[in-house]
């Protein structure tokens, strides 16, 4: 494998990972400088060429990533690895510059996201109500299909109608995504989501939906609802989509 070709690669698709560097070793059969590479619940990729010292590698890989933290550790006597953490920007896309957008934007902008506003009202959409972000006052259908997506792309549908969200979601439902969120009541989502399938979107993309929206914790202000997608944006990020499934189904939100 050619290492630095398929780390280009990765980079290219906005992908996380962490990359195994040999500081320093006593082994003649592993040297200094030799790599390898971890993704996400993935095999190891690389070798340095023992089953058991890839096993330990991974495990450390998969831990620093989850803990998004680079480190050096010695994974045996007189072996040292660098485990270097490199993360994809993460670039979230709020549709609906209402109420809950203003504080979620904010909370957003401080855990690191690259936040975008869409919203069809100039008057909403506007860089006085969302400092530091990219704001885009366009119809929504326009704006989101002169977006690129990416494995680093999360979205937040949270218009002001379910017209607009059905609008927003035809647009985003088969482009690469790492979360979509939906906010509205089980009936209001049932609507939109019943419409799309009528129209043959599929099913199974459709089930990834993250709806209702956010970790349950009883939020009832904006500055909550905020919060808990928020919450669950960063439980994705750090945890990958099945472990925030998962704190869902436990409180039988799913």
């Amino acid at each position: 494998m050619d290492i630095h070709k398929r780390i280009a690669e990765i980079l290219e698709k906005e992908e996380s990972f962490c990359l195994v560097t040999v500081l320093d070793s006593t082994r003649s059969d592993i040297r200094p400088g030799q790599k390898a590479i971890v993704r996400f619940n993935r095999p190891i990729e690389g070798s340095l060429g023992s089953t058991e010292l890839d096993a330990s590698l991974n495990r450390l890989g998969q831990k620093a990533l989850n803990e998004n933290q680079s480190t050096v550790v010695e994974i045996e006597s007189g072996c040292n690895v660098f485990l270097n953490v490199l993360c994809a920007d993460a670039q979230l896309v709020i549709c609906g510059a209402g109420h809950i957008a203003l504080p979620l934007a904010q909370f957003s902008r401080k855990l690191g996201f690259q936040v975008t506003v869409i919203d069809d009202r100039s008057d909403f959409a506007n860089l006085t109500r969302f400092p530091g972000c990219k704001v885009i006052a366009e119809e929504f259908t326009v704006a989101l299909r002169g977006m690129t997506f990416g494995p680093a792309t999360y979205v937040v549908v949270i218009t002001r109608g379910h017209e607009h969200d059905v609008d927003c979601l035809i647009e985003i439902i088969n482009k690469k995504t790492v979360y979509v969120g939906l906010i509205g009541s089980r009936r209001r989502v049932r609507i939109v989501l019943e419409a799309l399938a009528e129209e043959g979107f599929p099913q199974e993309r459709l089930n990834e939906v993250f709806t209702p929206i956010g970790l349950p914790i009883g939020a009832e202000s904006p500055e909550e609802i905020a919060l808990s997608i928020v919450s669950e944006l960063v439980c994705v990020r750090r945890k990958g989509p099945d472990q925030a499934r998962t704190i869902r189904k436990a409180v039988g939100v799913e």
